[in-house]
C-alpha cells in the first residue's frame, strides 16, 4: 500500500487550475471579475485566435502595488474574505484567491498594474512563465491593472487537445462578456478580436440601455412583459416575451443571481412551468419565449461556493425560491394577459342574455335548408377505399430517380411505382386527373385526412412539407448545382441583422457561400452588419420580405456547430422555415400535390428532425375505442 504524501505545489497549482481553467472564456470571466470587484468602470478585453493565443484584459480599476501583484500570484491569496463570516456573506465575484496563480500555471502571463492613489509613480510589471516567476521591474503604465496572458496550455497538450476551433471559443467568450456587460451598465466595455473591435458598449445609467446596447432597440420594440416583484429575503425583476409576439424574435435566455450568470435548471424550470398554463401545453426549450430574470437574495440563503468557477448555486430553501420564481413570472404574464383583454375589448353600454333557442333554430334552418346539396356532393364523389388497389400498397414503394417535378408527373416506372393509382388516372400527359383519384380533406388547417381500406391516413402537413423540401436541396447540394432554382429579386434586399447574429453570420456566409447558392440564394455581406439578398429560391412560396432568411440564420446561430454537417443543417432550416405552416388552408390540388411529393420522397415518413410525418388509425382500433369489438 502507497503511503500518503503531502503533493508537489505545481502539481496542486495543476488540479487547481483544472478545476477553474476550462476553456479561455474562462480566464476572461475571472480576469473581468477581478476587475469588477476593482471597481473598475471601464474595462477592454483583447483576444487572437479565440484567446487561444492571447487574451488581454485592462481596467481602470484600483490597481496594485508590487507587494500586493506578487501577493496575489500566491494561492489563497485575496481581498475579498478575512474570516468565515465573510464567506457567508460574499458580495464579491471571486473569492477564492485561485484565478490569478491557476491561470499563471498554464500560460506565458505578464502583470503591469498602479494604483490609483500612486499616479506619478511607475507601475509594477511582472512575467511569469508557466508558473515561474522570470521579472519583477517598474515600467510606465496608468493607473487600474492590465493582465496579459499569453499561449494557453502551450506546456500541457493533454489540456490543449480539448479546446475548440477559434471561433467555437470566442462564441463562448462572447457569450460571456456579453452577459457580464449586462449586468453591469455602470462600466464601459470593449471587445477586439483578432485586432477589429466587436463589441464597443460605452456606460448607461439604465439597465434597459444596457440591454438595447446588447440586443438591439429593436427588443423593446416586441411585446415585452416587465417583471418586478420583492420579498425580505429575495428579489426579482427582468423582462418576459409574450406568446401574442414573435416569441422567437430573440433568442434570449438569461438568469442572473446576485449579479452573476447562472445557468441553473431549478430556477429555468420554475420559469418553464409559469409560461404552461399560457401555451396548454408542455414546452420545449426553444419554444419558450425570451426572458431575462435578475434574482437579488440575500447572501446568507444561498451558497457560490459550490464549484471552483461559481457558475452553480444551492439555495438554502430550494422550493420558497422555486415558487417565487414560478408565481412572480405567472402573475406578470396573467396581467399581461388582461391588460390586452381590457384594452382589445369593444365597449359595452349594455349586456343582453343572447337567446340561444333562437340562435339554435336559424343554424338548424340553414342546416337543413343546405342537407340536399351537401348530400348530393357526396353521392357524385366516390370514396378512395372503393378502389381495388389501396394506399397501404405506396408504404411499399420507393421513390423515382426521376421525380423532382413539383407537379404530378408520372411515366410507366412511376405508375407501378403509385400502383395505388388505377389505369385511369394516367391521361392528360401524365397528369393525375385529380377527382379520379382520392378525396383528401383538412383538418384543423393543419392534417389532411386520406380514407383507407384499412382505417384513415393522417399526414402532418408542415413536416410533410419540410421532408419534400429537404430532399430536394439535400439533391441540390449532391450535383452542386450552380443553377439551381432561383428567382431574382427585382430590387436587392437589404437584411439588417440582429446585434447577436452581427459576428457569426457574415463568416458563416464566406466560408459556405457556394452552398447558399446551390440552395437558390443569391447573397453577400455588406459592412459586416447587413446581407444584400439578390435573389431568393424558387420554391419559396412565402419570402416574407426576408423574414425567413433571418429565421434560417438563427437557427443556424443556435443549432450549428463547427464539427456538424453544415450542408445537413442548411437544408433543415430551410426546410423548416420554407415549408406550409399548420393553420394554412390548402386547396385539394395542393393536398395531392403535397401527398405525391411527399410518398416520392426517399424516406416520406419523418421529417427532417425525427418527427413523424404520417399516421395510421386504422378501423379495427376505432371499433376498440368505440367499444365494438
Amino acid at each position: 500500500m502507497k503511503r500518503i504524501r503531502l503533493l508537489d505545489e505545481k502539481v496542486i497549482n495543476h488540479i487547481a487550475a483544472g478545476e477553474i481553467i476550462e476553456r479561455p472564456a474562462s480566464i476572461v470571466k475571472e480576469l473581468m471579475e477581478n476587475s469588477l470587484d476593482a471597481n473598475a468602470n471601464s474595462i477592454s478585453v483583447i483576444v487572437e485566435n479565440g484567446g487561444k493565443k492571447l487574451i488581454e484584459v485592462i481596467d481602470n480599476g484600483s490597481g496594485m502595488s508590487e507587494d500586493d501583484a506578487l501577493l496575489c500570484l500566491e494561492r489563497h491569496a485575496t481581498s475579498k474574505i478575512y474570516s468565515l463570516k465573510d464567506i457567508n456573506d460574499i458580495a464579491t465575484l471571486g473569492f477564492r484567491g485561485e484565478a490569478i496563480p491557476s491561470i499563471a500555471q498554464v500560460s506565458s502571463m505578464e502583470i503591469t498594474s498602479l494604483p490609483q492613489n500612486n499616479k506619478n509613480q511607475p507601475a509594477t510589471n511582472i512575467k511569469i512563465f508557466y508558473g515561474n516567476i522570470n521579472d519583477v521591474t517598474k515600467t510606465a503604465g496608468n493607473p487600474g491593472t492590465r493582465i496579459k496572458v499569453k499561449n494557453l496550455f502551450n506546456r500541457v497538450p493533454a489540456r490543449k487537445k480539448f479546446l475548440k476551433t477559434a471561433r467555437t471559443e470566442f462564441r463562448h467568450i462572447l457569450n460571456l462578456f456579453q452577459n457580464i456587460a449586462c449586468i453591469n451598465p455602470e462600466v464601459s466595455f470593449i471587445l477586439i478580436h483578432n485586432n477589429r473591435e466587436t463589441l464597443n458598449y460605452p456606460k448607461v445609467n439604465l439597465l434597459e440601455k444596457r440591454i438595447a446596447q446588447i440586443f438591439g432597440d429593436e427588443f423593446f420594440q416586441s411585446n415585452i412583459v416587465p417583471i418586478q416583484e420583492t420579498n425580505p429575503q429575495i428579489e426579482i425583476h427582468g423582462f418576459l416575451g409574450s406568446f401574442r409576439g414573435n416569441i422567437f424574435e430573440h433568442n434570449v435566455h438569461k438568469i442572473f443571481i446576485n449579479n452573476r450568470a447562472i445557468n441553473d435548471r431549478f430556477v429555468y424550470s420554475a420559469i418553464k412551468m409559469a409560461f404552461e398554463p399560457f401555451t396548454k401545453k408542455r414546452l420545449n426549450k426553444n419554444e419558450i419565449p425570451l426572458y431575462i430574470i435578475f434574482l437579488n437574495i440575500t447572501p446568507d440563503k444561498i451558497d457560490f461556493n459550490v464549484s471552483p468557477t461559481k457558475n452553480e448555486v444551492r439555495f438554502i430553501n430550494s422550493n420558497f425560491v422555486f415558487n417565487f420564481v414560478k408565481n412572480s413570472v405567472r402573475d406578470a404574464l396573467l396581467n399581461h394577459e388582461k391588460q390586452n383583454i381590457q384594452e382589445n375589448s369593444p365597449t359595452q353600454t349594455s349586456f343582453e342574455k343572447p337567446n340561444f333557442s333562437d340562435r339554435f333554430s336559424e343554424k338548424t334552418n340553414t342546416h337543413s335548408s343546405q342537407s340536399n346539396s351537401v348530400n348530393a356532393f357526396h353521392k357524385e364523389k366516390e370514396r378512395f377505399s372503393d378502389h381495388k388497389t389501396e394506399m397501404d400498397n405506396l408504404f411499399l414503394t420507393r421513390k423515382s430517380q426521376n421525380s423532382d417535378k413539383t407537379d404530378f408527373v408520372t411515366n410507366k416506372k412511376d405508375v407501378q411505382l403509385v400502383s395505388f393509382f388505377d389505369e385511369k388516372i394516367v391521361k392528360n400527359k401524365n397528369k393525375i386527373v385529380e377527382t379520379e383519384m382520392i378525396n383528401p380533406w383538412q383538418l384543423g388547417e393543419s392534417f389532411i385526412m386520406v380514407e383507407q381500406k384499412s382505417g384513415v391516413m393522417i399526414i402532418d402537413q408542415h413536416a410533410a412539407h419540410e421532408r419534400v423540401l429537404y430532399e430536394k436541396i439535400k439533391e441540390y447540394f449532391e450535383k452542386k448545382r450552380k443553377d439551381s432554382d432561383c428567382q431574382r429579386l427585382l430590387f436587392p434586399l437589404v437584411i439588417d441583422l440582429p446585434k447577436y447574429l452581427q459576428q457569426f453570420i457574415p463568416e458563416l456566409i464566406d466560408e459556405h457561400h457556394d452552398l447558399f447558392v446551390q440552395a437558390g440564394f443569391q447573397l453577400k455581406v455588406f459592412s459586416g452588419n447587413s446581407v444584400v439578398v439578390d435573389g431568393i429560391p424558387a420554391y419559396l412560396k412565402n419570402w416574407d420580405n426576408g423574414e425567413i432568411l433571418l429565421n434560417i440564420f438563427k437557427y443556424l446561430e443556435q443549432e450549428y456547430q463547427p464539427k456538424m454537417d453544415f450542408k445537413d443543417k442548411l437544408a433543415q432550416s430551410m426546410a423548416c422555415h420554407a415549408a406550409i405552416k399548420i393553420n394554412h388552408k390548402l386547396s385539394k390540388k395542393e393536398m395531392l400535390e403535397l401527398i405525391n411529393q411527399l410518398f416520392a420522397c426517399n424516406n416520406p415518413f419523418v421529417c427532417p428532425h425525427g418527427r413523424p410525418t404520417i399516421i395510421d388509425i386504422t378501423f379495427e382500433e376505432l371499433y376498440k375505442r368505440f367499444k365494438r369489438t
